[in-house]
């Protein structure tokens, strides 16, 4: 371990490089702002080398609160720091040089936006190892909370975009509803659904699956049903990016869907979704 070595090759000076059966780790601490190009280029300059980057930025003071369950906006540089474990799910990690802590922003679930829904953990300096804790799946039990979190998210989108919506009548979210004959103020249990990969459409769950749901109903089919093409469709008649994710995100969708259609008496929505994103491999 060397603490602030030069790298020649790349001309940069890591804070910590951590050398592990010849494997090496370059630890950067942030505590002061940086722009999105530098640390991709810092990033990419040890990637290039082998050396894998870990970026452990100053927690925000607005990020500091007890442990727990609870919904936090990450910014987008704090998002590019995420890390992703087995499951599938990223987490971040910070350090508290006040407290001298490291935060855990372990499990996170994308809500919309900057917002995420994730299990706040903190670990005191002298408890802290190397390699970094890596953080366990979260519990059914715990998801729960996830899902109360979730479905609030959900019901309060639904009620913002009915007051606030500037289209109106125009508006593809509410004429949607309105032609699937669809509440506003008690949405059916299989829309506004959590799915992996879902971050990648830049929509509020709640909206892109009942557009989905109508986009599939004039098709006649059911959204597990749709092709891929049919699916590209359905991202570029709603300005959507077509990325390989988004068209995932879909496919997970479907998947759930048809899951429910055919098991609601063995598992309701909240255990479907908990198997879904965090214990797949139990679906797959």
């Amino acid at each position: 371990m060397k603490l602030e070595p030069y790298l020649k090759e790349l001309s940069q000076r890591p804070d910590l490089l951590v050398t592990i059966d010849e494997e090496q780790f370059a630890v950067e601490f942030q505590c002061s702002s940086i722009s999105h190009e530098k640390w991709r280029q810092r990033t990419m300059g040890y990637e290039r080398n082998d050396i894998q980057a870990i970026w452990l930025f100053q927690t925000p003071q607005s990020k500091e609160s007890t442990n727990g369950i609870r919904k936090i906006r990450i910014s987008p540089l704090l998002q590019k720091a995420f890390i992703t474990t087995t499951t599938g799910l990223p987490y971040l990690l910070t350090y508290n040089a006040g407290t001298a802590q490291f935060i855990y922003w372990t499990n996170l679930l994308h809500v919309h936006g900057h917002t995420f829904i994730g299990k706040v953990q903190k670990i005191p300096i002298d408890q802290q190892l190397f390699p970094f804790y890596i953080p366990q799946r979260i519990t059914q039990e715990e998801f729960q909370r996830y899902w109360q979190l979730y479905k609030q998210s959900c019901r309060q989108f639904a009620s913002n975009r009915l007051l606030h919506s500037k289209k109106g009548a125009q508006d593809p979210f509410l004429r949607n509803c309105y032609e699937l004959n669809l509440s506003l103020t008690a949405m059916p249990p299989y829309i506004g659904i959590p799915v992996r990969e879902g971050a990648s459409i830049s929509l509020f769950t709640s909206e892109w699956q009942t557009m989905l749901v109508y986009f599939s109903k004039q098709l006649g089919r059911q959204p597990f049903e749709l092709t891929r093409g049919q699916m590209e469709n359905f991202l570029c008649q709603h300005q959507l990016e077509v990325t390989e994710q988004a068209v995932r995100a879909i496919q997970n969708y479907g998947h759930l869907l048809k899951r429910m259609n055919h098991e609601d008496d063995l598992l309701d929505n909240c255990e479907q979704v908990y198997v879904h994103l965090f214990a797949i491999a139990t679906i797959y």
